[in-house]
């Protein structure tokens, strides 16, 4: 599914996504600062009873690719139906080769994380693996090579995991078979038939492509079974450091409803909360006062400089952060206005080059 003009979720591509079942919505905001960690399950069921028609017992036996996905925005696009593939991607289906993909991916600023599981060797079977969603990048993409087969493959385009402000705890989404259009081989051991000029990505469905080689055509079923599941659960949510790091609370607020939220986002006791936002009154009243009576005298509004240069990534595996700052150039007076944020950070890094286990949470 895509998120143009099928953005409303789940169910507008019904061919690719048979199913979506097990749909959880949780109580974590899918904010900015956030930063969700997912495990994804693919799980496969090519068999002979479900598929009996042409199934490849050996050289080679049915099987399925490494899978490959990114996490992004919605700038970046791994593949979409109705669109000729890529190079990278071309390349992909047909061979199960990702390196084209690889630097597809590094050349595209809407890419959070890059992240593979490992192949299946049966018609049937599991691949578990991980990845990074943010509050701006929180739609995943993936792909998964049938084996063998001329450019088929299985996948999701651009699947929203943040819905109604809130990351999705749990979801399962049953998917059928698709074509790249890249060769026009009709059975899982044609022989290579490149298809000049490409033809559009598309689904495969009991009666598409309608000729009766066609490996997967089923003309007295209404639709195919689901070949693959693509289980995904939300294991953690982490909060990135408030844009202003280390700095007093007074420099972080500007008003008692400012001072409350950065209080409750701190995790301040209820029992201490009152105590403060009466001081900060006291001082708020204080000001008016010397304002009243210094009102023939100017005020100034606080200045401040450049953001510096991002910082270097603070892990060289896995999902760190970085920072930058500005500094004050001229300090508020009278009554002008405050600051603004002098530190700001942002989620950095990806685990694809990581060992296998890095991530035990």
């Amino acid at each position: 599914m895509g998120s143009g003009p099928c953005e409303m979720w789940l169910w507008c591509a019904l061919w690719s996504i048979l199913v979506a079942e097990a749909l959880r919505v949780g109580t974590e905001r899918c904010d900015q600062d956030r930063l969700a960690i997912y495990t994804l399950r693919l799980e496969t069921h090519w068999n002979r009873d479900l598929f009996p028609k042409q199934f490849p017992e050996w050289r080679p036996s049915a099987q399925w690719s490494r899978l490959i996905g990114r996490s992004h925005d919605r700038s970046f696009s791994l593949f979409r139906i109705g669109d000729t593939a890529s190079d990278g991607f071309k390349t992909f289906c047909e061979t199960g080769q990702s390196d084209g993909l690889d630097a597809q991916s590094q050349g595209e600023g809407g890419v959070f994380d890059e992240f593979n599981g490992p192949a299946i060797s049966s018609g049937q079977g599991t691949s578990l693996t991980e990845f990074f969603v943010d509050g701006n990048h929180t739609q995943v993409s993936i792909a998964v090579r049938i084996v063998p087969s001329p450019d088929w493959f299985v996948g999701l385009d651009s699947l929203q995991l943040c819905k109604n402000g809130f990351w999705i705890d749990a979801l399962s989404v049953q998917t059928g078979p698709m074509d790249a259009g890249t060769d026009s081989g009709f059975t899982f051991t044609a022989p290579n038939w490149p298809s000049e000029p490409r033809q559009k990505i598309s689904h495969i469905t009991a009666q598409q492509p309608s000729h009766p080689a066609n490996s997967f055509y089923y003309p007295e079923k209404k639709r195919l079974p689901p070949v693959a599941t693509f289980h995904f659960h939300k294991d953690k949510v982490y909060h990135l450091s408030e844009d202003t790091g280390q700095m007093p609370i007074d420099n972080r607020v500007h008003t008692i409803d400012d001072l409350e939220r950065v209080l409750l986002q701190d995790d301040v006791s209820n029992d201490v909360l009152p105590s403060i936002v009466d001081d900060q009154t006291q001082r708020s009243k204080s000001k008016k006062h010397r304002r009243t009576r210094k009102g023939t005298r100017r005020a100034v509004s606080c200045q401040v400089g450049e953001w510096g240069p991002w910082s270097p990534c603070s892990l060289s595996c896995g999902i760190g952060e970085s920072t930058r700052s500005r500094k004050v150039l001229k300090h508020s007076r009278r009554g002008g206005r405050p600051c603004p944020p002098l530190a700001e950070s942002k989620w950095c890094g990806e685990h694809t080059a990581c060992p296998q286990r890095f991530f035990n949470w």
